[in-house]
């Protein structure tokens, strides 16, 4: 009776023993798939459409002439001063100049569409286009908060740019601003139309300020001499339109007006964006649909929303985008000029904005070198 009592008792524990082995090994499994998946998710999430980041990764390293973000880690408070210095002295800045002029962007006609953080890259190419300077003078054109008022701000970057003319008015709301741009010099034209979201849409004064004809310096027509940057509502009038992007006629009324070689789109920081597939859907057949056989002498560029500073901008927002854009790009033809991968290692650096969303000046600069490579490696 003991032995079978004793023979039992050791049954019972082998029992225990295999559940508990079993449990470990199912555990340890679970984990180890776990990890695995874990680790899966982190290479997926490290490598958003690889090709394009490496294509960037390659010019960053082709062409960086210093890293920003050294310089920030170090805190150097005259971190901006140190990037000039190390790009090179004024004859090198010239010889870029006179090659940005007579190859890189000979021919161009660039239109950007899109909310302040594309406006400030526009007035800081532009300003370098007109004076062979990166950098202007304080107040600076890319900070808007030191210039003593909107019309001030409109005013001081239009005269700046010399050949600019500005169809620019602010009112209290989103509703009532309207910023548009038209620049030009040489055989380069350069412009800018806002654009914050489907709700407030594009606005302009005339279809004089559209015609191509007009902007061209050496047509002989001064169509746009009329309205002074800032009061162009008062002597215009009301806005002829305000529609969005994506209504039927906008892309082929307006945009194709301006006659432009390439278009760079952003719409990032006030909705409207295309990590919604449904708006990226609508952005591709727009611009389609409506430029019809323009198109072909047309390249599209869809430019990813910067950085903010510090981590309000998570890698799940840029995959949204990513994924739109990349569908814009295998659907309909885009280009992709990733500008999340170039700014996202100055989020923790103060120094490099002005505000949450908007950098100093070099940091547009630097932007605006490889945009300029963008354009020349198509």
């Amino acid at each position: 009776m003991i032995y079978n009592l004793l023979k039992r008792s050791a049954f019972l524990i082998f029992l225990v023993y295999f559940f508990i082995i079993s449990i470990y090994f199912i555990c340890w499994e679970t984990s180890l798939v776990f990890q695995l998946n874990e680790t899966i998710t982190d290479e997926i999430r490290d490598k958003v459409d690889l090709e394009n980041q490496n294509a960037q990764k390659n010019l960053i390293k082709k062409y960086e002439p210093v890293s920003l973000v050294r310089l920030l880690d170090e805190k150097n408070q005259n971190a901006e001063n140190q990037f000039g210095l190390e790009i090179g002295s004024d004859l090198v800045i010239h010889t870029e100049y006179n090659t940005v002029i007579e190859k890189h962007l000979k021919g161009k006609r660039i239109l950007f569409i899109g909310d302040s953080l594309t406006r400030y890259q526009y007035i800081n190419l532009v300003y370098f286009l007109a004076t062979g300077r990166w950098s202007s003078p304080v107040p600076r054109n890319e900070i808007e908060r030191e210039h003593k008022s909107w019309n001030n701000f409109y005013n001081t970057t239009t005269n700046r740019n010399k050949n600019e003319i500005c169809d620019c008015y602010r009112g209290d709301s989103l509703q009532s601003i309207v910023e548009n741009r038209y620049f030009t010099i040489h055989n380069i034209s350069i412009m800018y139309m806002q654009y914050f979201n489907p709700t407030n849409g594009i606005k302009f004064h005339e279809h004089k300020y559209l015609n191509f004809e007009c902007l061209h310096e050496n047509s002989g027509k001064k169509c746009q001499q009329g309205c002074q940057a800032g009061e162009c509502m008062q002597e215009i009038g009301p806005f002829i339109s305000s529609r969005p992007l994506i209504a039927t006629g906008v892309v082929s009324d307006i945009v194709s007006r301006l006659c432009p070689t390439d278009i760079v789109v952003n719409i990032g920081l006030h909705g409207g964006g295309i990590d919604n597939l449904k708006i990226a859907e609508e952005i591709g057949l727009v611009f389609r649909n409506e430029l019809k056989d323009d198109l072909s002498n047309i390249s599209l560029h869809w430019k990813m929303t910067t950085q903010v500073l510090g981590n309000n901008q998570s890698i799940i927002t840029y995959n949204a985008e990513m994924k739109g854009a990349n569908f814009l790009k295998q659907k309909y033809g885009w280009n992709v000029f990733d500008t999340w991968i170039l700014t996202h290692g100055l989020s923790s650096h103060p120094l490099a904005y002005w505000d949450e969303k908007h950098f100093v000046p070099f940091v547009y600069q630097y932007l605006n070198r490889f945009l300029i490579l963008h354009f020349k490696n198509q």
